[in-house]
């Protein structure tokens, strides 16, 4: 099998992990879900997986029960977390994240107590890039009642700006489709000015009635990002049910929003190869000068499934244009385990191209160094 195991990985989309937002049952690290059923996710082919991982990693007999790999798991991270992160990233050679610090949804935001906890355990590890997320921003950090319209844009103006003299930023990233879906549309200044002062709320409103605001957003969002050379990722695709609705997450879409003068001035990346939407994704990827895509969240959460979702991107979309990411967040499992199972099926697939005579073994080792590495390096910048 083709060997890229010396190539180092740049995780181009993930989330701050540290314990405080691991959930006590670990199987539910292997699933997007976020209510109830967690019995369920310990039959999850990702999470056997992941088990199987972690019998490599501590030299556990093949046979070693769930339970025994959990407890040595568990007993690792609770001794040295940063210690074990150290260890997890080594064994994956992950040098690099992209980190969105605006999840979750729903919920309370991370605490300056977790970010910390995150920033010394990545410490002397891997290089920390931030992810700038529009919803977050105006949600939890910008809006107070009785705030106007036009203070909520100076103040999101003045955040990036900012934002990006005192952190390492990579790059501006929307997750409106789980608020409002990513039918975008332009919205004039007055449309979105009488939508906020009647429906905006200052958090996630499962009617969508601020939609005119989301979308006003989006666009500031993408002018600014081009304005400081920044990358702007869209969330397309699966996301945590119930808050993200499949049936709006189609990155065809975007189709208004590709098409407009900032669009064609910045780079875009759609993350989650827009799952399982994933020739959408590499078809406008493929034909959008500034288009890119990231695989992340497939390789963490769908087992084998991840293989067939990446063929369809590796066979439509141009090869210097995918970047590999986890998605991983609250547990640092979710990123380890996902680098070390796409470097193996990566190697694994170009192989059989190789085979088929699509390539040659030498643009294959290309195309591996590319998708682990040299794009997401490129494009972001880092």
């Amino acid at each position: 099998m083709l060997d890229l195991s010396g190539i180092p990985i740049i995780d181009a989309h993930g989330h701050p992990f540290m314990p405080t937002r691991e959930k006590k049952e670990y199987s539910y690290a292997y699933s997007m879900c976020v209510h109830g059923g967690l019995a369920d996710f310990r039959y999850l082919t990702s999470y056997r997986m992941a088990l199987q991982e972690y019998k490599r990693l501590f030299g556990l007999p093949a046979d070693a029960s769930e339970e025994t790999v959990i407890a040595c798991r568990n007993e690792r991270a609770s001794a040295d977390y940063p210690a074990f992160v150290g260890e997890l990233y080594r064994d994956a050679g992950i040098v690099s994240i992209l980190s969105d610090f605006g999840y979750p949804i729903t919920g309370e935001g991370l605490t300056g107590e977790e970010l910390a906890s995150f920033a010394s355990a990545t410490a002397g590890v891997c290089e920390v890039y931030d992810l700038i997320r529009i919803e977050t921003t105006c949600d939890r950090i910008l809006y107070r009642p009785g705030l106007s319209f036009g203070e909520i844009l100076d103040k999101f103006e003045s955040y990036i700006e900012t934002y990006k003299k005192e952190h390492r930023v990579a790059g501006i990233k929307t997750v409106v489709g789980y608020y409002t879906g990513l039918g975008w549309r332009p919205v004039s200044y007055q449309e979105a000015e009488r939508n906020y002062g009647s429906f905006y709320q200052g958090k996630y409103r499962p009617d969508r009635a601020d939609k005119p605001f989301r979308d006003y957003m989006v666009g500031r969002g993408l002018e600014l990002a081009g304005r400081h050379g920044l990358v702007f990722q869209i969330h397309t695709g699966a996301g945590d049910p119930p808050a993200c609705d499949l049936r709006l997450m189609n990155p065809n879409s975007l189709y208004e929003l590709l098409n407009t003068e900032e669009a064609g001035r910045t780079k875009i990346v759609l993350v989650h190869a827009g799952f399982p939407y994933g020739y959408e994704a590499a078809f406008l990827a493929a034909n959008y000068p500034g288009v890119y895509t990231d695989i992340s969240s497939t390789v963490s959460y769908l087992g084998r499934a991840a293989e067939s979702e990446f063929r369809k991107v590796l066979d439509v979309c141009p090869h210097n244009k995918i970047m590999f990411g986890s998605d991983g967040g609250g547990f640092v499992d979710q990123s380890w385990f996902a680098a070390n199972y796409f470097r193996r099926a990566l190697g694994g697939i170009l192989d059989e191209y190789v085979e088929k005579g699509c390539f040659t073994e030498a643009y294959a080792a290309e195309i591996g160094k590319m998708i682990l590495h040299d794009n997401a390096k490129r494009v972001y910048g880092i």
